[in-house]
């Protein structure tokens, strides 16, 4: 007899796993603090998988699944568990894979994000990109952004997702949240949307082709504080990325327009806690101050990771920050040491030297 959903979904959650993988063909696997883990069941078939797939899978996307091959979406279980859905077919066969979403949005500070996020979060213009593979914790660090403005600044702020992760509440602000595929039809007829609902704040939960960037970067340029996710590692790649997307005869327009609108680059990957119990966000944060616009400015790209080291504006290299949490015992140093960029200057950052800049970095408020 086959294992039901919810039992499946039920014990993943009682060893809070962030994911729980089902392949036909396949016991159910889970993810726990990073470790994939196979659940003790028989293989999934065939017609378990579709049993799964209708349980959970809207109406409205029924259709998607068939001519697309693939749907995302998402499920809740009331209102205790909340899940974003990836439904594919690999080799002919049914996958489906289910992300944790907490029903309450942590603060940044309950998952340790440095306090200059709370400044970049209540900026008034320009474009924050939040950076990182797959299951880096992207959209768990916009959120808790998007929170903190929310509690703090009187602001109109429209979201469009695909699917709706987070729900917010208005707060302080006014907070709209339009998914793809159930109230628009893309991010970019979003945001076009978007920019005539006298919106202060637009977050787009990827910027999945040119004509989003395009709009995205004009968004900013006109006024607006724009939040989005790329699938980049660090600052260099994410600004080369932007650019690299456009047509060469744009390119030099778009990179002009990066200088003077990008204020910050968030890149962020997941690393064990101290225990192996849950797992921390370790980060490289540009801040586009004037040094950095005018590398952007003149084609120097790749020479801002120099301007991150030196930690002015709240900046900070992805292994300074590695070095900040193994300082604060948040994290083993042999765990950043498998995380890390480079062994060594993660190292002298742990034993100081250079790890902080004169103001003492951006970590004060641990």
């Amino acid at each position: 007899m086959s294992i039901k959903l919810r039992e499946i979904l039920d014990g993943a959650s009682r060893f809070a796993a962030s994911d729980v993988h089902l392949s036909e063909g396949h016991p159910p696997t889970v993810r726990v603090h990073g470790i994939l883990r196979i659940v003790q069941a028989p293989p999934l078939d065939h017609e378990t998988m579709v049993e799964y797939l209708n349980e959970i899978m809207p109406p409205i996307h029924a259709p998607l699944m068939e001519k697309n091959r693939c749907a995302d979406f998402a499920y809740c279980i009331g209102e205790e568990r909340r899940y974003r859905v990836s439904s594919y077919y690999e080799r002919g066969k049914m996958k489906i894979v289910l992300r944790n979403i907490p029903m309450t949005i942590p603060t940044l500070e309950e998952i340790d994000l440095p306090e200059t996020l709370k400044t970049i979060a209540l900026l008034n213009q320009g474009m924050v990109l939040v950076t990182g593979a797959t299951g880096s914790g992207k959209s768990t660090s916009l959120a808790s952004m998007i929170q903190y403005a929310n509690s703090v600044r009187s602001l109109c702020i429209i979201t469009i997702e695909d699917p709706i992760e987070f729900v917010h509440h208005n707060n302080k602000s006014i907070v709209t949240q339009r998914e793809v595929g159930v109230d628009v039809l893309s991010f970019n007829a979003g945001l076009v949307q978007a920019l005539r609902q006298d919106p202060d704040v637009i977050l787009i939960g990827e910027m999945r082709d040119v004509d989003t960037m395009r709009v995205a970067i004009k968004s900013a340029e006109t006024g607006h504080l724009v939040f989005s996710t790329l699938h980049t590692t660090n600052a260099v790649q994410t600004v080369e990325r932007i650019i690299a997307t456009f047509n060469a005869e744009e390119r030099d327009m778009v990179r002009e327009q990066i200088a003077y609108n990008m204020k910050s680059a968030i890149s962020q990957r997941l690393v064990r806690r101290v225990g192996g119990q849950g797992r921390i966000a370790a980060m490289e944060i540009m801040i586009v101050n004037g040094s950095i616009q005018k590398l952007i400015y003149d084609d120097r790209i790749r020479d801002i990771p120099g301007i991150i080291a030196g930690r002015q504006d709240g900046m900070m290299k992805f292994d300074q920050s590695l070095a900040d949490l193994v300082r604060a015992q948040k994290v083993d140093q042999a765990e950043a040491e498998t995380a890390c960029d480079d062994v060594a200057a993660l190292r002298r950052f742990i034993k100081g030297k250079t790890a902080t800049g004169e103001s003492g970095g951006i970590i004060g408020g641990w």
